[in-house]
């Protein structure tokens, strides 16, 4: 038997406690780790930020179950160091070089990435290209006739229609799409930004960012022929897509713009030529916000209507059609995502802006009328479905007008009652629901119903109540205009479908694929012409008409 010494019965003594310290370490850290992360889940910012993510929300589960796996694997299989390295060696090659060879184009409405291989051409350079080639088609300016602008009963002049409330009626086209299928009149790239087109005439007018330019299009509506642009050396930027969020308001020989960073221009419609340019948020030494500013001018009597929700008393903003001078303001409201809308509300003249805060109403000259909060996603104010009209009321206290409003990030949908009685305004809730959710697309109301885009799932509640009554079909985050009855769909895929305004069930009628990859802007139709675009590329579908039998 060998005689050992005293300091030689454990030779493994010092790494042993060496390796029970840094495991005591790393216990720690990752419990400290851990509380930490409870603590924050357990804040308003953190509901916000994982109610955000949408369809992302199982990513961290699939990432966790992942590493459960793995780690159970090691313990199973037990495999040496070398192919422990090996195997982790692959692992993180293969997640390194998936981002030598794939881009994120940017993110979709459920937060999920966009990718591309990187060695196809961006959306900028397709546009890019695009213009070079076809140069020689641009038609000058000085030879475009004047009936090409002309407005006509059929119009499409801003957004959401020429009643901004994507309803559109008297259209008469047809639902049999298999058999009479949309005939596309053109489709080419266009640059970036989620602006819709204004129609009028024969032309119609969008925003796209072209490199380092924002710039208002002009195109010809049945042949897409470029017919003027005019170009502000300014660039909005954002993860989601750069350039322009709004769309353009034509009225007469003009059209009305505001830009990502709160450019506004008056451009004569026949040539592009400036009129006059404001830019409100420079004038406040403001900025945007985080998403750009998404305000869609409105027309209102002589009066350009935006809400720019600058400080001091900037919430709303009037401007004069002719000149840009500022006529009045009202109103210390942040700014969100909204557009402004303009009704008889109880006998009274009201611009109601969905700003950062709430719903708000002011009368003519800056008054604030009533208000109701609505904070949506914590200090982001993320407020962008317009409000509904759903009754105007009467003069009496008896006789309440009712508005709708919705948002995304769990908010849901609430049904308001505005009544005024001896000179003072009182906004009620009728009720609230969660069943519907819009994010950043529009609801629609027919025959008592109201029909939006649940994170992506349409879906339909009662008016009455708020009670869903089915929730079915998956549009992802596009946009919704109402045509005869119907829904016209633009899917966040690019497909534009029909359906049924069906109280009972959903009933989809026809289907095609207009464009290609994440679609947020919204349609257009003007007559049976439907224009739609997305962030690289548009296009024009001639829908037919129901056939008469006579």
């Amino acid at each position: 038997m060998l005689d050992l010494k005293p300091d030689q019965q454990h030779p493994y003594r010092p790494r042993l406690v060496l390796g029970l310290l840094v495991l005591a370490v790393l216990l720690g850290s990752l419990l400290t780790l851990l509380i930490a992360f409870i603590q924050w889940a357990q804040t308003d910012q953190a509901r916000w930020f994982y109610l955000g993510l949408d369809g992302m929300q199982w990513y961290p589960f699939y990432a966790l179950g992942l590493l459960v796996f793995l780690f159970a694997a090691f313990l199973v299989f037990k495999p040496k160091l070398r192919t422990t390295a090996i195997l982790g060696s692959g692992l993180l090659l293969l997640l390194f070089g998936m981002s030598w060879f794939i881009r994120i184009e940017s993110f979709r409405g459920d937060r999920t990435p966009r990718f591309a291989w990187k060695w196809t051409p961006s959306a900028e350079d397709q546009v890019k290209q695009y213009l070079i080639s076809n140069r020689s088609r641009v038609v000058s300016a000085p030879s475009i006739p004047y009936e090409r602008f002309a407005p006509t009963a059929s119009d499409y002049p801003g957004f959401m229609g020429p009643d901004r409330n994507g309803k559109l009626v008297g259209r008469n086209l047809s639902k049999r799409w298999q058999d009479h299928p949309p005939s596309l009149l053109w489709r080419h790239p266009v640059g970036l930004g989620w602006s819709s087109f204004a129609i009028q005439g024969s032309v119609a007018v969008t925003l796209e960012q072209r490199e380092e330019n924002e710039c208002v299009v002009c195109y010809d509506l049945y042949s897409g022929t470029e017919l003027w642009v005019y170009e502000e050396p300014i660039r909005f930027r954002n993860e989601h897509g750069d350039g322009p969020r709004t769309t353009p308001s034509i009225l007469a020989d003009r059209v009305y713009t505001c830009g990502g960073t709160g450019v506004i221009c008056c451009l004569d419609l026949a040539t592009g030529t400036l009129l006059w340019k404001r830019n409100l948020i420079a004038d406040a030494s403001g900025s945007p916000p985080f998403f750009g500013w998404s305000c869609s001018p409105l027309i209102s009597g002589s009066e350009l209507i935006v809400t720019p929700g600058i400080n001091p008393n900037g919430t709303i903003v009037a401007l004069d059609l002719e000149t840009g001078v500022e006529r009045w303001r009202g109103g210390g409201d942040s700014t969100s995502y909204a557009s402004p809308t303009v009704a008889s509300l109880c006998g009274e003249l009201q611009y109601l802006t969905f700003n950062g805060e709430g719903l708000r109403a002011f009368a003519h000259g800056g008054r604030s009328l009533w208000f109701a909060p609505w904070l949506t996603q914590g200090d982001s104010k993320v407020n962008v479905a317009q409000p509904i009209i759903v009754d105007r009321g009467g003069s009496s206290a008896n006789e309440p007008a009712r508005v709708l409003i919705s948002s995304g990030y769990d908010m849901g949908t609430t049904l308001l009652e505005v009544r005024r009685f001896k000179g003072e305004w009182k906004v009620d809730t009728v009720w609230k629901s969660k069943h519907l959710k819009s994010k950043f697309s529009n609801c629609m109301i027919h025959n008592d119903h109201i029909y939006g885009l649940d994170n992506g799932l349409l879906t339909c509640i009662r008016l009455t109540d708020g009670e869903r009554t089915w929730k079915k079909g998956r549009y992802g985050h596009g946009q919704l205009l109402m045509v005869d009855g119907r829904l016209l769909i633009q899917c966040e895929s690019g497909e534009v479908a029909l359906v049924e305004a069906n109280p009972d069930n959903h009933v989809e009628v026809a289907r095609f694929q207009a464009l290609d990859d994440k679609t947020w802007n919204h349609p257009a139709l003007a007559g049976n012409i439907l224009v739609v675009r997305n962030d690289h590329e548009a296009a024009a579908y001639q829908l037919q008409p129901v056939l008469q039998i006579h």
